[in-house]
């Protein structure tokens, strides 16, 4: 049952051992929220954060969105509300590294949509054992801006998705573990196709 009265129930805790660094893995993984098999995706026992079986419906795929070194960044924040439970804002800023007529009409085709990402964060937790951010999950994310210049940026198309006001996730960021790491970026570089 969830913690639902706003009381702190364990320790937060540092490891030291396993001190966190920032970034993620340069390639990203793109969902149209409406592809995920939702009543497929199972959460563990004691953590409802921590997805451990993540699925899309058949002959859906994820889309691979490639990066170079930081350019694109996952991040939540909380919004308070007036008039009900606390909500999470997720926002994925990333970066179309080339301006081709193809790219920019994959773009133009994504406005109206609602999206989910995953993101392989370069810190992994201990033993590899949250490798994986998946963010947008249940609202979803939609197009919020896209800039480009030809004399700004070496001419990339920069981007930013979010939640939308009053529509924002139930919960934090997720974390995708299926089994274990190696599974789980199996599953990854398949991008979830169906084997």
């Amino acid at each position: 049952m969830p913690n639902c009265d706003g009381l702190l129930a364990g320790n937060i805790l540092n490891d030291c051992e396993n001190s966190v660094i920032g970034g993620i893995e340069i390639d990203v993984l793109l969902f149209n929220l409406s592809d995920i098999n939702k009543t497929a995706t199972t959460y563990n026992a004691t953590n409802k954060l921590l997805v451990d079986n993540f699925e899309l419906n058949s002959g859906k795929t994820g889309f691979l969105l490639e990066g170079v070194k930081q350019v694109n960044a996952l991040k939540w924040e909380l919004v308070k509300k007036e008039m009900g439970n606390d909500k999470y804002k997720h926002t994925f800023s990333f970066v179309i590294l080339n301006p081709t007529v193809a790219n920019r009409k994959l773009l133009a085709d994504m406005n109206g949509g609602k999206f989910s990402v995953m993101v392989e964060t370069k810190w992994k937790g201990a033993s590899s054992a949250e490798p994986f951010l998946l963010g947008g999950y249940d609202s979803g994310m939609e197009l919020q801006t896209a800039t480009f210049s030809t004399n700004e940026n070496d001419g990339t198309i920069s981007v930013e998705m979010s939640s939308v006001e009053g529509y924002e996730e139930p919960k934090p960021v997720l974390t995708f573990l299926d089994t274990d790491y190696a599974t789980s970026k199996t599953l990854y570089n398949a991008k979830f196709v169906e084997a």
